[in-house]
């Protein structure tokens, strides 16, 4: 590798490790939403989701997880931040932050009723608590002391 190679790499490494938080939520975000894309429909597999299925209000209004275009916005999202990332793009990282905001929050609402309010139990409303958790405070931290 030549001397410019080296050094870009070098340098994408150190911003990967300033922004080491964002970099987790772009590669995560970005596989969820792969593996959303090869297992459209996986919440109505009554492996995942006991039986009986949702119905009604809240077939439509939280079966939105498995679905292709809630797929598509996590690819997307995760690729905006993890260019941010790989770039040193403050405002793409803060573009990335916000596009996932909600993303993750509509999960832990759609998991956390199902898990509570419906007694249909998945983890997955656990876990999409805490990145929502974690994404907040990674928003609140910010870049600020990465000015350059």
């Amino acid at each position: 590798m030549d001397k410019i190679g080296e050094k870009g790499v070098e340098q994408m490494l150190k911003t990967v490790g300033e922004y080491y938080a964002h970099f987790c939520f772009g590669v995560f975000t970005l596989l969820a939403g792969i593996y959303v894309f090869f297992h459209l429909g996986y919440l109505d597999d009554p492996r995942v989701t006991p039986p009986p299925p949702p119905i009604g209000f809240e077939h439509e209004a939280l079966q939105f997880a498995d679905d292709w275009w809630f797929a598509g916005l996590l690819v997307v999202s995760g690729v905006v931040l993890l260019v941010g990332v790989f770039w040193d793009s403050r405002t793409c990282r803060n573009v990335g932050l916000i596009m996932i905001a909600p993303l993750y929050g509509a999960l832990s609402v759609a998991f956390m009723w199902r898990g509570l309010f419906d007694f249909r139990f998945n983890l997955t409303w656990v876990f999409a608590g805490l990145a929502l958790a974690l994404l907040i405070g990674t928003a609140i931290r910010g870049d600020y002391y990465h000015t350059h």
